[in-house]
């Protein structure tokens, strides 16, 4: 795992807008000390001023020793929200606290965690673009003890990327084109009668086995499920589709989705590239990683 952890050499300090206020007051103190050379207000503005650069040591070592890096996170589809995990570890024996993490911009997130402790937070990014995505750098900031300074880390970019699949199109009817020497090579099945029953409609399902008299009673979309039939062996071809790259590619996404779906054994046939027909657990992500980075 790519673990980054901050030192001395990645962090920085600047005070905050109350510690330029602190120092104003601390300036007019010193001045009316100087004036009426009163001891007692030199001892105040003295014993404030060693309490601000004490702050400097704790603000500080609050940030020091942290390491950064990232969990594992899945592969989702352009256009939609990418989760994953920021991992914080404190591998000094001191507590932490007001620990500001600043992802894109948002810097809601602020949280304590003690000695040895290692804190995983979910974040989540929307994504646009199909193919690999690194994650976004991470800053972490603190105000700690007194709010008087601000310190924080430099941009962590860590090594870590994601994979985006790319956003599937709407509907379209399978192609019509098919390996082997038939019109159709076709798996064997049982009759297409056979009827199994009713489940939950999943995005992909194709508009043809909703049920759309069950959705007009107004009990929600539900999608026939056959316990048989013959399904045909397909073969999608970059030549099936039309039009520009991006949308050749997303159609022939969504038609991979659905062939999973329906346990339809199917394989690839793209420039430079070819996948044997399969239905196991593996063919969908392999075929949907091959159009992602194609």
């Amino acid at each position: 795992m790519d673990e980054q952890c901050l030192s001395r050499n990645n962090l920085y300090m600047l005070p905050t807008r109350h510690g330029i206020l602190f120092s104003l007051v601390l300036l007019s103190m010193l001045l009316v000390a100087v004036n009426y050379s009163n001891s007692l207000a030199y001892i105040m503005t003295f014993i404030l001023f060693s309490t601000v650069l004490v702050s400097m040591l704790y603000t500080h070592r609050n940030l020091q020793g942290i390491c950064l890096s990232y969990g594992d996170s899945k592969p989702v589809f352009a256009g939609n929200l990418l989760s994953y995990t920021l991992v914080l570890r404190n591998q000094i024996q001191r507590d932490r606290f007001d620990i500001g993490i600043d992802i894109k911009g948002d810097q809601s997130r602020r949280r304590d965690f003690s000695a040895n402790e290692t804190l995983n937070i979910e974040c989540s990014t929307r994504v646009k673009n199909r193919g690999w995505h690194a994650l976004p750098p991470v800053q972490v900031n603190t105000r700690f003890p007194l709010g008087l300074l601000f310190s924080w880390s430099k941009p962590t970019q860590l090594e870590k990327k994601s994979l985006v699949y790319p956003k599937p199109s709407e509907w379209q009817d399978f192609p019509a084109r098919y390996s082997g020497n038939s019109a159709i090579q076709t798996q064997s099945r049982r009759s297409n009668d056979d009827f199994s029953g009713l489940r939950q409609y999943r995005k992909g399902d194709s508009p043809q086995h909703i049920d759309w008299k069950t959705y007009a009673r107004g009990k929600g979309l539900h999608s026939k499920d056959f316990s048989g039939g013959e399904l045909p062996l397909m073969i999608f071809r970059w030549s099936d589709t039309a039009g520009d790259k991006e949308h050749r590619i997303s159609l022939l996404t969504r038609w991979v989705i659905e062939a999973g779906v329906q346990g339809i054994k199917f394989g690839l046939d793209l420039p430079g590239h070819e996948v044997a027909p399969s239905n196991d657990d593996r063919q969908v992500p392999k075929c949907l990683q091959l159009r992602a980075l194609m």
